[in-house]
């Protein structure tokens, strides 16, 4: 336990779960599914003594690789197939084998496939992260392949709170479930798998040296031109080459990369040189020809947005530490690059919920974004001022479809999380309220001024600043509007009330107070429904 525990370490101030035994299989793609109160974050330091409970199959547990320090010490590629039902294990263990890659191919909860590589020592996670980035095109598998760690810097978000993160489900629930693979598909033992672990431990030099040898491997021969430009370039014509087969699919996002390429390298000759590898590398037909390719030139004289990553055949080839490194690649234009966005997190807050999502910046530093409202996503400027916000990078303004190519990618790999029993802003501003009501009760005029609360049959009447100011001192981080906002919708509060208190034995008549009236039974509601937006099209989320 304690070698799987050294192994499998990362963030220490809290770690995930996963209720495994209420996972649903998909009907349609074969993968295990969780409920969001199912599956999520601690909130509390990690043990030995949960280590040992995953061991035991007592509970399932996931651990965040990066720690505050920015360091890792394992790290692994998500293979998540569209269908689990036809997945073919063997191509990626005959890959491993014929590579001699450094690393261990572990089944996943689902089904599908974890790819694993552990260091000696903690390193940067930025480091192991690069790595794996490299072993993508390897294994045929697109630049938005989920990565571990998802982040390579934990910061805070715009509470002042520390984040965490993504996590990674741990191997070897109960001993026997999710085990590691050998070449011949056959499965290890727990104590054979951490053997092998002892024996592949990598250091900082070893993993730079293997991620540059493999690419170097595959980058050698093709085309002279793209030896200092994009990788992906590099292969995609490569392939033609030895293949003598052009390109009949994706040939517009091919053609648009290569002429990013052209523009950086080639300057005043970029026109011609795009003609020319048009002729080489794509298949003319009725829809492509000359003519349509001298028409696409003439749209491209103007300002670009710089390399589309995310795409076909583009993203199948992506070899990001590579094209970093290299004097034509993207980081030769990293000031007009959309950044890759990825691994979109939902806090399942009500009414609101909030999203996490991962920004991969082009030095390779990934940093986790908080957005506190699905329009700081939505919409184009408002995710451009987030990101610049919270990263310091500002993206260009691209095109509206291609902003939608993105939001799609976030939303159909899309994590749900359920927070804590008490912890929505509804559930904890409700709580507020019914302690409130049920606290100090007005006596006097002078006391209902001073907060205290009146009360009759039907109604809770009560000064909303003095209630504000108590929710302040219990750390309630919204604005005096938006919880106002939130009384009035979901507890009936009237804040337009006036209310006086009642005469007493002196027959004293009080002024007229402008007060917060509650209703009485919408403070015993159990339960806070849900609320459900409709969209007719996907594109009017743009």
């Amino acid at each position: 336990m304690k070698d799987f525990y050294k192994y499998f370490s990362g963030l220490e101030r809290d770690f995930g779960f996963c209720k495994v035994e209420n996972g649903y299989m998909d009907p349609e793609s074969g993968k295990l599914k969780f409920d969001p109160g199912d599956y999520g974050w601690s909130k509390r330091p990690i043990t030995e003594q949960d280590y040992e409970d995953h061991l035991t199959g007592k509970k399932a547990i996931g651990i965040q690789p990066c720690d505050d320090d920015a360091m890792a010490s394992m790290g692994a590629i998500d293979v998540d197939p569209k269908n689990y039902k036809n997945f073919n294990l063997q191509n990626y263990l005959k890959i491993i084998e014929e590579k001699n890659l450094p690393v261990l191919p572990i089944e996943s909860k689902s089904g599908g496939l974890h790819i694993y590589v552990f260091t000696k020592e903690k390193v940067p996670a930025t480091l192991i992260r690069e790595f794996l980035q490299n072993l993508l095109f390897l294994f045929k598998l697109p630049s938005k392949t989920e990565i571990f760690p998802k982040q390579t810097k934990l910061g805070v978000n715009q509470n002042n709170e520390k984040t965490t993160g993504s996590f990674i489900n741990l191997p070897y629930y109960k001993s026997t479930e999710r085990q590691a693979y050998k070449c011949d598909g056959t499965k290890m033992a727990l104590q054979d798998f951490l053997n092998v672990v002892k024996e592949n431990l990598q250091t900082k030099e070893s993993l730079d040296e293997v991620s540059k040898k493999k690419v170097r491997e595959l980058l050698t021969g093709g085309p002279e031109e793209f030896h200092d430009g994009p990788p992906c370039l590099q292969m995609i014509c490569k392939g033609i080459q030895e293949s003598g087969k052009k390109l009949t699919d994706e040939r517009d996002r091919f053609l648009y990369n290569y002429m990013v390429f052209a523009k950086k390298k080639f300057k005043e000759n970029w026109e011609k040189k795009v003609l020319e590898a048009a002729r080489n590398y794509i298949v003319y037909d009725e829809l492509w020809g000359d003519g349509k390719v001298n028409e696409k030139i003439k749209f491209w004289r103007k300002d670009t947005a710089g390399h589309q990553c995310h795409e076909l055949p583009i993203s199948a080839y992506c070899a990001k530490g590579t094209c970093l490194r290299r004097k034509f690649g993207i980081g030769s234009h990293r000031d007009t690059t959309w950044p890759q966005v990825s691994g979109l997190i939902k806090l399942d807050y009500k009414p609101e919920p909030e999203f996490l999502i991962n920004v991969d910046l082009a030095d390779g530093k990934v940093t986790q974004i908080h957005a506190k409202h699905i329009k700081k996503i939505a919409e184009m400027k408002e995710m451009r001022a987030l990101i610049a916000e919270q990263t310091g990078v500002f993206p260009p303004i691209i095109k509206n479809t291609d902003y939608q190519i993105i939001l799609d990618s976030l939303w159909s790999n899309m994590e749900t999380i359920k927070p804590p029993t008490g912890t929505n802003p509804l559930d904890m501003l409700k709580q507020c309220l019914i302690e409130y009501v049920n606290g100090p009760q007005a006596k006097s005029h002078t006391s209902f001024m001073s907060g205290a609360v009146l009360k009759d049959e039907e109604f809770y009447y009560l000064i909303y600043n003095k209630f504000y100011e108590e929710l302040k001192r219990n750390d309630w981080k919204l604005d005096r509007a938006r919880t106002a906002h939130f009384i009035k919708t979901y507890f009936k509060g009237d804040f337009n009330c006036q209310k006086r208190f009642p005469k007493g034995e002196n027959k004293e008549s009080y002024p007229q107070v402008r007060c917060l009236k509650l209703p009485i039974a919408d403070l015993n509601l159990e339960e806070i429904p849900d609320e459900l937006v409709e969209i007719e099209n996907k594109e009017e989320i743009v």
